[in-house]
Formats: structure tokens, sequence, C-alpha cells
């Protein structure tokens, strides 16, 4: 356990020590800082995640937490981007028990904008996860919504279909009946 800290203390000083200042890391970092051994089932979309994280600027000051007095684990949906992009890319493949160090750069999470007065135009975030909960998406729930997804353009191409097929036909013997009838009144 000790051994792994350190591990994870001397890869991360490692990463700020080589960006010298000059630029900041244009893509997500995880640190797995701790994996259960038992990992059958891991977070994809779709998934219902449950995650406890504090969430600090590169500067260590706390900005959220939900480990703060009186607050809950969130809960979300995996990919429905309902959460920055950071987040997203970085529960992939999480295991419920797993915890994770995200180290956002600031175009996959608030951008230039930043989300003042919290958190500043351009910062790097970085957060501390852990999955407290996964609940898989039945394969029957992604085959209804694929489905669902692609009834309204079938149908649509089905009915195009059938007005043209409809139109192209010669006239039926109805029709042709009609036209005879109105060639012998003239």
């Amino acid at each position: 356990m000790f051994y792994n800290s350190l591990v994870v203390n001397l890869v991360l000083l490692f990463f700020l020590c080589s960006t010298d200042g000059k630029k900041k890391a244009k893509d997500l970092q995880i640190i797995t800082e701790y994996a259960p051994e038992d990992c059958s089932e891991k977070a994809s979309d779709g998934d219902d995640v449950t995650v406890h994280y504090t969430g600090t600027l590169e500067s260590g000051k706390v900005f959220d937490s939900s480990r703060a007095a009186n607050r809950e684990p969130f809960s979300f949906t995996l990919g429905q981007k309902k959460v920055i992009p950071g987040w997203e890319q970085g529960l992939q493949g999480m295991c419920a028990g797993e915890k994770r160090k995200l180290i956002i750069p600031s175009h996959l999470a608030y951008g230039e904008t930043g989300h003042p007065p919290v958190i500043p135009g351009g910062a790097t975030l970085i957060f501390e996860i852990e999955l407290v909960s996964l609940k898989k998406v039945a394969a029957t729930q992604q085959i209804v919504s694929i489905l669902n997804f692609m009834v309204i353009p079938v149908l649509a191409v089905l009915m195009v279909y059938y007005l043209y097929d409809r139109m192209s036909k010669e006239p039926s013997k109805k029709d042709s009946k009609r036209e005879e009838r109105r060639k012998k009144r003239r």
C-alpha cells in the first residue's frame, strides 16, 4: 500500500516537474490509486454510477467535494453528457470500489470561461474519485434503446418507399375502367 502510494506520488511529481510550467497537459491523465482484486464489471456508457469525489485546483484549493458535511455521493448515467468530458472519459472502465485521480485539462472541464467564481478560466482540475456503486445496463435495455433510436428513420424510409411504389405503378384496373367510361362519354 505504501509502495503504491509512493509510486503514484513520484509519477505525479515527475509529470508536474516535466512541464516546467511552460505548457499544460492537453490530455486527461488517469492515475489508479486503488483497484479492487475482483473487477468483473467495468463502467461504460449507459451505466448508472455513484461516486464520491473531491475536486481541487492545481493550487490545492478544494472547490467541491461530495465528502463535505451533509453531502451525499453523486449519481448519474455515464455517457449522457451530464458531467464534464473529463469525468465521462475518466470513469470509463472503473470498477466498484476503485479509486482514481483524474487530472483534467481545461478543454475537458470548463474551458477558457471557467465556472466563476469558483473555477477560473483555463483551469486544470484534479479530482479524487471513488466509484461507490455501479449498475450495469441490461443487454435488453441496450437493444431497446437502439431500436427506439432506429424506429423513426426506418418508418420514414418505409413510408417513402410505399408512396413511391404506389405512384410508380401503372394505373389499376379500376382506374382503367374509369378512363374508358370517360372516353365513351366524350
